[in-house]
C-alpha cells in the first residue's frame, strides 16, 4: 500500500478528530530519518513533536527494549514490583533539581503525570485551586484541558471544565518584575486568596504556545511565593527536558527546583513512559492505592528510558542541544537581514522558536504554512506552534548528524529564499 490508499483508510477508520501533520505514512525510521511507505526519506525536525532527543530507533534504546522482552513484558507494579520501575525512579530522585528527598510515580502520558502532580498537590495542601499561564498546553484530558490555555481545538465543545483555575500571562523573559507582581497582587485581592491555592504549574519554556522562556527574575519569583505560602509549585517539563535546552531539565537554568517536575517524551525515547519527581514531604499522607495505574511503569518503557538517561550523558546531548541551537540561531538571524517575514527568533539551547511575520509585524500563519509545506515537498518535516500558529517549532533529534542538520538547513534556506522572491513581487 501507498501513501495515499493508507491516507484513505485512516479516513475512514480513524476519527477526524486526530490531527495529522502530514499525510505520510511512515515505513522506517533511523536517527534523525523516517522513510514512508512509498520509499522517499524526510529529515525530521518534528521528533515525534519532542519524544525523539535521541533519535529514531538508537541501537542502545532498540538493546534494552529487546532484552527486557524476553524476561517480563507487564506483570503491573502493583501486583509485583520490579527494578526496571524502582532503578528508573531512584535514577530520576538523583537527576531531577532539588536538593530535598524526593520520590518518583511513573504514568503513561504527560496528560496522566500532569493530573497526578495536580492530586498530589490538592491532598497535601488541603486546597483546591490552580494558577496556570497563558499559552500553556498541560494535555488533553478534563483536568489538563482545564489548565490548557487555548480554546480551540482543545477545549471548546466538551462542555463545563474543572473549576478553580486561575490564569496569568506568561512571564516571558522581557517580562516586568514589578508589572508580573502587580498581576498576581491583583489576582489575589479580586479573584482568589494566596491561602486557597494547592499549586502553581508553569512551563519554564512554553512548547505549544510559541517556543517562549521564561524570566529568570518571575521563576524565582514564583518559587519564594510559594516557599512563604505553602504552595505546591510544579514544573511541566514534558517537552523541555531530557537536554532539549541545553540543561537535562530547563529549571537548571532557573537557579531553583520545583516540588513537583512533570516529564514525559523524550524520557523513554518514544515508549508510552511519563513521571513525576515530587517532595517526599508531600506524600506522606497520602493513602494507599490513592495514586497508580495498571500499565503504569511498563517495565519495557522503564527500560527504554534507563538506556536514554545514558545516552543522554554518554553522548552529552546537554551540549550538543547548545550547538544546535547556535547554529539555529545563526541560521535564521542571517536570514532575517533579506526575509522580513521572520520575526522574533527565541529558546533555550536546541528549544527554537521562529516567529513569521506580516509587513505590519503581525503573526503570519499562512506563510509559515506554505514555508512548511514547501520544506516537505524538499524532504524536510517542519511543525508550528504558537496560539496564531506562526511559530516555526525547531525540534531535530540533538544527535542529528552534521550531514542531514547541514542538508536540513540547505532545505530551509532553499525555501526561505523562494518565499522571499514571491513577497517582492
Amino acid at each position: 500500500m501507498n501513501n495515499e490508499s493508507l491516507w484513505q483508510l485512516r479516513e475512514s477508520e480513524v476519527p477526524q478528530a486526530l490531527g495529522n501533520n502530514t499525510k505520510l505514512c511512515v515505513k522506517k525510521a533511523q536517527g534523525a530519518t523516517l522513510t514512508d511507505v512509498n520509499g522517499k526519506t524526510y529529515i525530521d525536525f518534528a521528533a515525534g513533536i519532542g519524544a525523539m532527543n535521541v533519535g529514531h530507533n538508537h541501537p542502545k534504546v532498540v538493546e534494552a527494549i529487546t532484552k527486557q522482552t524476553h524476561e517480563f513484558i507487564q506483570p503491573c507494579f502493583h501486583v509485583m514490583i520490579h527494578a526496571p520501575y524502582l532503578k528508573l525512579a531512584q535514577a530520576l530522585n538523583t537527576l531531577t533539581p532539588g536538593d530535598f528527598a524526593k520520590q518518583t510515580m511513573l504514568c503513561n502520558s504527560g496528560a496522566e503525570a500532569v493530573e497526578n502532580a495536580i492530586k498530589v498537590a490538592r491532598f497535601s495542601t488541603k486546597r483546591q485551586a490552580v494558577l496556570c499561564f497563558d499559552g500553556a498546553f498541560h494535555g488533553r484530558t478534563f483536568m489538563s484541558m482545564s489548565l490548557t490555555a487555548k480554546v480551540k481545538p482543545y477545549k471548546q465543545g466538551f462542555g463545563e471544565l474543572f473549576n478553580n483555575i486561575y490564569r496569568l500571562p506568561y512571564p516571558d523573559m522581557h517580562c516586568d518584575l514589578n508589572h508580573f507582581k502587580s498581576l498576581i497582587n491583583d489576582l489575589i485581592a479580586n479573584q482568589i486568596a494566596l491561602e486557597d491555592i494547592a499549586a502553581i504549574i508553569i512551563e519554564p519554556e512554553l512548547g505549544e504556545g510559541g517556543f517562549i522562556p521564561a524570566s529568570i527574575e518571575a521563576m524565582q519569583y514564583l518559587r519564594h511565593l510559594c516557599d512563604e505560602h505553602g504552595i505546591v509549585m510544579i514544573a511541566d517539563e514534558i517537552q523541555s527536558g531530557f537536554c532539549r535546552t541545553g540543561k537535562l531539565f530547563a529549571m537548571e537554568h532557573y537557579h531553583c527546583a520545583p516540588d513537583i517536575l512533570v516529564m514525559g517524551k523524550s524520557l523513554a525515547s518514544g515508549l508510552p513512559l511519563s513521571a513525576l519527581t515530587i517532595k517526599k514531604s508531600l506524600l506522606k499522607d497520602m493513602p494507599t492505592a490513592s495514586l497508580g495505574g495498571t500499565n503504569s511503569g511498563n517495565p519495557i518503557a522503564c527500560a527504554a528510558a534507563l538506556a536514554s538517561l545514558e545516552i543522554f550523558k554518554e553522548e552529552n546531548l546537554a551540549d550538543q542541544a547548545m550547538h544546535l541551537g547556535q547554529v539555529l540561531r545563526d541560521f535564521f538571524n542571517e536570514h532575517k537581514k533579506t526575509c522580513d517575514f521572520i520575526g522574533d527568533i527565541r529558546g533555550l539551547g536546541a528549544m527554537i522558536g521562529v516567529e513569521f511575520i506580516d509587513h505590519n509585524n503581525q503573526p503570519n500563519p499562512t506563510m509559515l504554512k506554505r514555508f512548511i509545506y514547501q520544506s516537505l515537498h524538499h524532504g524536510l518535516i517542519l511543525l508550528s506552534s504558537g496560539s496564531h500558529k506562526n511559530v516555526l517549532r525547531l525540534l531535530c533529534p540533538l544527535n542529528i548528524s552534521e550531514h542531514e542538520l547541514t542538508e536540513a538547513l540547505s532545505i530551509m534556506s532553499k525555501v526561505l529564499n523562494e518565499l522571499r522572491l514571491v513577497t517582492q513581487v
